[in-house]
């Protein structure tokens, strides 16, 4: 019998994978029990070894055959980090922003190639603003064509955050979401790491959206990163609380406008039941209509922390699982309609590989099919 070819790996390029994978080596001694080993050049791995520990740690398998390991981290040196530190993130936060933004680089030059320019709303918000909350807001509204009143035309929380995605992409910007990485459902994202973020492209802006948020939390997300994309400001390494203060105050303007809340708030016997009245109707959570209103005077810091409490108690109640949808409805939920639209048609019209449209949309074989007759059924 042959035998399996040993593959020799530097032992600094295993320390930087064990770093990058942000594993615990006694948890990866324990899965793989020749790890030290191979740490310290006693024995090498096998080929079929090497594969498969590149997959475990979750570092690119080419890594393993260099002779010094990769002086930048896979973000730091994608994008331009402020101050040139890269903030402590989670190996899945990492991961999936670099797969956003290989799917907004894509899309951007897939739509210069059509000869598309800057985005209609991001030069009429410029042109437009005016620094006042209450004009800004408003001007970010009719910029997506929604009406005043728009929350009062959607039966639920559901129906108002699609609504609002529909919004979003028909004016340019790609909306993604997911509650995992790509398809990995046992790397599942952080909540109490990070809600959103977005990456900024003149003519492909892309929002990312923590799907382990609450309905309420998605909305309001959606529409903070909507603000940092008029704003031309890629909002992952922000670290001015200044700025992200303005982009809350402009959200709740937004969802929540100042002249309507005072409209429908008045001296009720108990405040808590009128919030949880109005956080319904606005599509809002209890939390944020509760600020918005102590900003307005109406109610006051007691309260709000009140609410803060109780916020906290009934998110991580409502974390508990509820089963899972079937695959393709999560799929298309997850992925911007015009990005996966763009893909299948520059891999039929053999524009782009179908192996790379595999790899933009990250699924292959049967589940490409379905998803390319779908679309090219509506052409």
């Amino acid at each position: 019998m042959a035998k399996s070819l040993r593959v020799p790996v530097k032992k600094e390029v295993w320390l930087w994978a064990i770093r990058e994978s942000q594993k615990d080596p006694e948890e990866i001694s324990k899965r793989y029990p020749s790890f030290n080993k191979w740490i310290n050049g006693e024995q090498y791995p096998t080929f079929r070894q090497l594969e498969k520990i590149a997959k475990y740690l979750h570092v690119p398998f080419g890594y393993f055959f260099l002779d010094v390991p990769p002086k930048k981290d896979a973000v730091e040196a994608e994008f331009r980090v402020i101050n040139n530190k890269l903030p402590q993130m989670s190996k899945n936060l990492k991961d999936t922003i670099l797969e956003m933004d290989f799917r907004k680089n894509w899309m951007s030059d897939y739509r210069k190639n059509l000869g598309w320019e800057k985005l209609d709303i991001i030069a009429d918000f410029k042109a437009g603003r005016t620094g006042d909350v209450a004009a800004d807001a408003h001007l970010a509204r009719k910029l997506l064509d929604l009406t005043e009143n728009w929350y009062e035309q959607v039966r639920d929380y559901d129906a108002a955050y699609n609504h609002l995605k529909e919004k979003l992409e028909n004016a340019g910007i790609l909306v993604m979401q997911n509650s995992v990485v790509g398809m990995n459902n046992y790397r599942r994202l952080d909540i109490n790491e990070f809600r959103a973020f977005m990456l900024y492209d003149d003519v492909a802006p892309l929002i990312f959206i923590n799907r382990n948020d609450t309905k309420a939390g998605m909305i309001f997300s959606l529409i903070h990163e909507y603000f940092h994309v008029l704003y031309e400001q890629e909002d992952l390494f922000i670290d001015m609380i200044n700025n992200e203060q303005e982009m809350n105050r402009l959200t709740a303007e937004f969802l929540m406008p100042a002249v309507d809340i005072k409209q429908r708030w008045g001296h009720f016997e108990n405040p808590l039941e009128r919030i949880e009245e109005l956080c319904q109707d606005f599509k809002v959570s209890r939390l944020a209509l509760a600020i918005k209103l102590e900003d307005l005077g109406l109610i006051n810091q007691s309260l709000v922390e009140l609410i803060k409490t109780k916020s906290l108690k009934d998110f991580e109640t409502s974390r508990e699982s509820t089963g899972s949808p079937t695959f393709y409805p999560t799929y298309k939920s997850r992925i911007s309609t015009a990005f996966r639209e763009a893909v299948v048609t520059s891999a039929e019209a053999g524009d782009i590989e179908y192996t790379y449209a595999f790899k933009l949309l990250g699924l292959k074989g049967r589940a490409y099919n379905t998803i390319r007759d779908e679309i090219m059924a509506y052409e």
